[in-house]
């Protein structure tokens, strides 16, 4: 049964597409969603970040341009306070210049010292001493800046990098502008120093957690302040390469512009007309770790759902694994049942098919018992009737006769044919080399084939020896290579071949005349039409046949399907339309070694009596058993016409009563089948146990076979007989009984 040959494993098939997508999708859809959620993520923490820049920036810009605006009006004021006078004049009041400068000083937070530069670059005045203290800032960069400049432009503001004052010590970058003398030219510098701090403590409220970076920058990249506060700004602008593209667009001309550094995120703004600009930076690295930390919460919660969605979909997968499984072994057990149902259906149609063809052997086995009975009464009217006519009967008179004696004789070969179905004919036995029988009758089964067909002898060595008797094996073969012939009108080939073989149980169902084991097959296949299943299940039926009227009686395969039977053996045929017939018989492998004979009833010719001896008997007294009417009285009065005293009994209880009685009795002659509870056998015991060494001679329409006549050693003779054999096998044995008494 096993229709698992070609198919894997329940365990190892692969699933379903739908469970396989199913499976894919919970760990993609899982990781599609954290790879969108990242990206948008990351789009936002950008968008927002450039949206706190750009509210941060906006907001410390203005921060920035109003402290820058206040200090250009204290150096209005300054301006204002000193316009006109010159230095000599300055000087003279330079106390009270100086008390001016203070307080000026003390109301704007923002500025640490308020200065006033001679145009040699030496300090005239300073807020924060008095007297002045010598010091020279010709130096200075915004000093030689302004000088250089044209002092008309006197409204242009310069902005000096953060350094520590030298009186003060306090971290400031400066604010300064020219004063022009009277004739327009650079007259000195004034100048006030911012604090750096004032604008980290406004950006600290902006950003207490110092997540951003302010810076305060010129526009050639030199820092004022920043926040949170790092080393002192550089004193000098850095490299024109390293100025921000974004300060540079501002420098040429735009308003304010952002830029993504190689590690920051800036907004740049500028202040107003001043060569200054506000940033705020946020590192990129904050962000990303802000994503990262976002990323990480998502994928935990995209990891979670594929596990749940994987395992559910495993558990589904292993669900239907286990489905997979009960159904291979539901469709298992079903091709099991289907194939035990198979092999019962084909039992049980093996079984009918034997019942019957048992049923039609019994039936066959009467009928010719019945049959042989009135053949024998026909015989021995035919043999009364020409005895009694004698010489006086004309030639159509013997030719009636003749004929009813011929038709007889078809009828007895025709209740021989009956009987080899039912198994009831005499088998002669023996030892038997299947290849040497076939190969010595091929030359006949040739002839009987004729020229159109080949025979074909394909013969297996070595082969062990059969049971079987040689005259109704050739007769079935012969059987067989008739019916392979009329398969095949326009010729062809039969194949007739040997081979051992072992038989097992199950192939014997339905016959219980063969038993498990060893078997020599010789099989006779024919290139024919073939045969359908109804025409084949009843091919071993008596009298059944395919053939026109005329061409067979339906006698041959019924024959050798008995005969077979009769041996132990068992036969097959295969067949299909089309594809030609091959019929297989199964003899029973000899195990007893050297060739035997099967015990013979007839008796030994040495044993014959004389002629004259016939005669001398002929007025013995003869008991005779016979439960058919007509065939007693036929036989009686033969017997009687040979010179015999009769004493007829129907059955064998009143036969055993006349012997019980004393009746005088010379020989005993009966039938073997009789009703009333008593057989021929039986009765021929309890008449021997009567009158030892009486002679029986017994009758049977079974041929004298089978268990009614293989455990006694008594006589038979065959019916339908003929009524002068008859006589003489009668007479035979009286005289042989007289002359053992004799010698006694």
């Amino acid at each position: 049964m096993d229709g698992t040959s070609a198919r894997p494993a329940p365990g190892r098939r692969r699933p379903p597409r739908s469970l396989r997508f199913m499976l894919a999708a919970s760990l993609l859809v899982p990781a599609l969603f954290l790879g969108v959620a990242a990206w948008v993520n990351h789009q936002r923490l950008t968008a927002n970040a450039d949206a706190s820049l750009e509210q941060l920036s906006a907001v410390a810009r203005e921060h920035a341009l109003k402290v820058v605006e206040t200090n250009a009006l204290v150096l209005d004021r300054i301006e204002d306070r000193v316009r006109g006078l010159d230095w000599a004049s300055i000087e003279a009041e330079g106390e009270a210049i100086q008390r001016d400068l203070v307080a000026l000083d003390q109301r704007i937070e923002q500025i640490t010292s308020l200065h006033l530069v001679r145009p040699d670059g030496r300090l005239a005045l300073i807020s924060i001493a008095w007297p002045t203290p010598p010091i020279n800032l010709a130096g200075r960069e915004d000093f030689r800046s302004l000088a250089a400049g044209d002092a008309r432009g006197g409204e242009v503001l310069r902005f000096g990098p953060a350094m520590r004052g030298r009186l003060s010590g306090v971290l400031a970058f400066t604010m300064a502008r020219a004063r022009s003398g009277p004739d327009g030219q650079f007259d000195g510098m004034l100048l006030g120093s911012l604090l750096p701090a004032y604008f980290q403590q406004h950006w600290h409220t902006l950003d207490p957690e110092g997540r951003f970076t302010f810076r305060l920058t010129r526009l050639d990249g030199l820092v004022l302040a920043q926040y949170p506060a790092a080393e002192d700004p550089p004193a000098t602008p850095p490299a024109a390469a390293e100025v921000p593209p974004a300060l540079r667009r501002i420098a040429a001309g735009a308003r304010q512009a952002g830029q993504t550094l190689a590690d920051e995120l800036s907004t740049f703004r500028r202040l107003g007309q001043h060569p200054l600009a506000v940033s705020v930076s946020v590192p990129l690295a904050a962000i990303r770790a802000e994503w990262l930390r976002d990323t990480a919460v998502t994928a935990f919660f995209c990891l979670l759902a594929a596990a749940a969605l994987g395992f559910a979909t495993l558990l589904a997968i292993r669900r239907w694994q286990s489905e997979q499984l009960v159904l291979l072994r539901l469709r298992e057990t079903a091709d099991e049942l289907r194939a035990e149902i198979a092999r019962r259906e084909t039992a049980e149609a093996g079984l009918r098919q034997s019942q019957r063809l048992e049923a039609l052997g019994r039936l066959t086995g009467g009928v010719a018992h019945d049959f042989n009975n009135l053949l024998t009464a026909i015989l021995g009217t035919v043999h009364l009737l020409d005895r009694h006519l004698g010489a006086t009967a004309d030639d159509r008179v013997r030719r009636l006769l003749g004929a009813a004696r011929d038709a007889v004789n078809r009828g007895a070969r025709l209740n021989g044919s009956l009987l080899a179905f039912a198994r009831r004919q005499k088998l002669d036995t023996a030892s038997l080399d299947a290849n040497e029988l076939v190969q010595g009758f091929a030359p006949l089964i040739q002839r009987a084939l004729g020229e159109a067909v080949t025979l074909d002898l394909a013969l297996g060595t070595p082969l062990p020896p059969c049971r079987a008797d040689a005259s109704q094996l050739e007769a079935a073969l012969l059987n067989l290579a008739i019916n392979a012939r009329d398969a095949m009108p326009r010729g062809g080939t039969v194949t007739l071949s040997t081979r051992p073989a072992r038989l097992e149980k199950e192939q014997l169902d339905g016959n219980a005349d063969a038993k498990p084991g060893d078997y020599l097959a010789i099989m006779l296949r024919d290139e024919g039409t073939g045969m359908p299943a109804e025409v084949r299940d009843r091919a071993f039926e008596p009298f059944f046949t395919t053939k026109p009227i005329g061409k067979g009686t339906g006698l041959g395969l019924s024959q050798v399907f008995g005969f077979i039977r009769q041996l132990g053996g068992h036969i097959l045929i295969d067949t299909a339309p089309g594809q030609g017939t091959a019929v297989t018989l199964f003899l029973p492998v000899d195990t007893a070694g050297p060739a035997r004979q099967e015990r013979q009833d007839t008796p030994s010719p040495a044993a014959a009596p004389a002629p004259e001896g016939v005669a001398m008997m002929a007025r013995a007294t003869v008991l005779m058993a016979e439960d058919d009417e007509r065939v007693r009285e036929v036989t009686a009065e033969t017997l009687r016409d040979a010179g015999f005293r009769v004493v007829a009994a129907r059955d064998g209880q009143e036969a055993l009563a006349l012997l019980r009685r004393g009746e005088p009795c010379d020989l005993l002659f009966s039938d073997i089948v009789m009703p009333g509870g008593m057989t021929g056998i039986e009765l021929a015991q309890e008449a021997r146990r009567l009158n030892p060494g009486l002679p029986v001679l017994l009758a049977t329409g079974y041929a004298g076979t089978g268990p009614e006549t293989t455990s006694h050693r008594f006589e038979v003779i065959a019916k339908p007989y003929d009524l002068p054999t008859l006589v003489e096998r009668i007479a035979r044995l009286a005289t042989l009984e007289a002359a053992s008494e004799g010698a006694a």
